[in-house]
């Protein structure tokens, strides 16, 4: 089996170009559908996170799609010219298609190394991967290594110490903007966990006052319920903005939630009091032109890696201890898929030989019949026959094994397959 990744993240592409690659649940489940009926007898898993927006197959060797396949896809999908894609799409195959999923599940890929919202982005994908008939055997396989890989990395290594998350950062950048975001009045736009992350760091950053802000009016109350906060109608959204000092906007919206228009006539009604602004939203929730406005900080979730550069630079002194865990279970599931190739040659030769065997036993039987303990004597026979077939194919057995994933596993297999007409069976 071959395993292929193409993908575009925060590590090859800003948020400008991601943006339009990215896949919500619906749109995600409408890919698997597109993709399982152009290349039914693959595997497939769509991950698409604020950061990423990642294609995983997994084929028969000689089989479809090939890479150009799923590069041309993801073109398509995101709308990139072809500048775009050669400049930004990411491909891997094989053993470090998978490295880099475990390094994913991880969190050594993310934005903020570390963080532990991927595990469960990475489980709905699977989930609905299952749904759809598309992470068949290969797919199961690597996937729960990669949460195995996961959950050896957060409890076995310091990289997850200090539970840094990218809604953290979003606060921190806020608090840095602002000098401090004591007794400060923030507003939160968004209902998803990523806004309730956010919602507990200000908070413990000692804010004086939150606002909610959410489609959902429900959906607000029980937010600002939970954190002791006012809900916001979404129709005085506009209001909202001349009174707060920050804003924080995570949503899945279309389109922007907030134009540059609407920010610009907050600001002339603020009477020239500056305004911070955090964007987390893959696409984005807040028109980029509106950080050309006087007064306005625009940071969006490119600027927010700057920050996590620079502030966890010890954190990433930690990744090498991950990496050597996850290179140790690269190796192993890459061994366990080679393996696929060769073991049904293995096992339809052992199968030939028993029949043998057997064929062979059944005409002794005849004068085993004689004996009081003839089917004593049969069992014995049978099993030190079985024996003897599974000593006899052990050597050719091992070597296929040693070569799995290689070219020459391919011919041995096809030659064995040749001489002992296993396909004539």
């Amino acid at each position: 089996m071959r395993i292929l990744c193409v993908g575009i993240s925060h590590q090859t592409a800003p948020v400008a170009v991601r943006e339009r690659c990215a896949l919500d649940e619906p749109a995600s489940t409408a890919a698997l559908g597109r993709l399982a009926g152009d290349w039914p007898e693959a595997e497939w898993l769509v991950l698409s996170t604020c950061n990423r927006t990642e294609l995983y197959v997994a084929r028969p060797a000689h089989g479809e799609p090939r890479v150009a396949a799923l590069r041309n896809w993801l073109t398509q999908a995101g709308e990139l010219s072809a500048d775009e894609a050669d400049a930004h799409l990411c491909t891997l195959t094989d053993g470090e298609a998978i490295g880099h999923l475990f390094a994913v599940a991880a969190g050594l890929d993310s934005l903020v190394p570390g963080e532990g919202q991927i595990v469960a982005q990475l489980k709905r994908a699977y989930a609905r991967a299952r749904r759809a008939g598309t992470a068949r055997e290969v797919l199961h396989e690597v996937v729960q290594a990669a949460l195995h890989v996961a959950k050896r990395v957060r409890s076995e290594t310091p990289v997850a110490e200090g539970k840094v998350s990218v809604a953290s950062v979003a606060v921190d950048q806020a608090a840095e903007a602002l000098g401090s975001l004591g007794g400060a009045c923030a507003l939160s736009i968004g209902a998803g966990k990523m806004t309730t992350l956010m919602l507990q760091r200000l908070r413990d950053a000692g804010v004086g006052r939150i606002l909610l802000a959410n489609r959902s009016g429900d959906k607000a109350a029980d937010l600002a319920d939970g954190c002791g906060g006012e809900p916001v109608a979404w129709a005085d959204l506009s209001d909202a903005l001349v009174r707060v000092d920050v804003v924080l906007t995570s949503t899945a919206a279309e389109g922007y939630v907030l134009t540059r228009e609407q920010i610009a006539a907050a600001m002339d009604a603020r009477g020239g009091r500056a305004l911070v602004v955090v964007d987390v939203a893959v696409p984005r929730d807040v028109d980029p032109g509106a950080g050309t406005i006087d007064g306005v900080r625009l940071y969006d979730i490119d600027a927010l890696e700057r920050l996590a550069n620079r502030s966890l630079a010890a954190r990433r002194e930690t990744v090498s201890a991950a990496r050597r865990l996850i290179d140790e279970h690269v190796t192993q599931v890459s061994r366990s898929l080679a393996a696929r190739q060769v073991a049904p040659t293995i096992r339809d030769l052992q199968a030939y030989m028993r029949r043998i065997a057997d064929e062979e036993l059944t005409a002794a039987r005849g004068k085993l019949a004689s004996h009081d303990d003839a089917d004593a004597d049969e069992r014995i026979l049978r099993l030190a026959l079985h024996r003897t077939v599974r000593r006899i194919c052990h050597p050719a057995a091992e070597r296929l094994r040693d070569a799995a994933g290689s070219q020459s596993a391919a011919v041995r297999a096809a030659a064995l397959r040749k001489l002992f007409r296993l396909d004539d069976e």
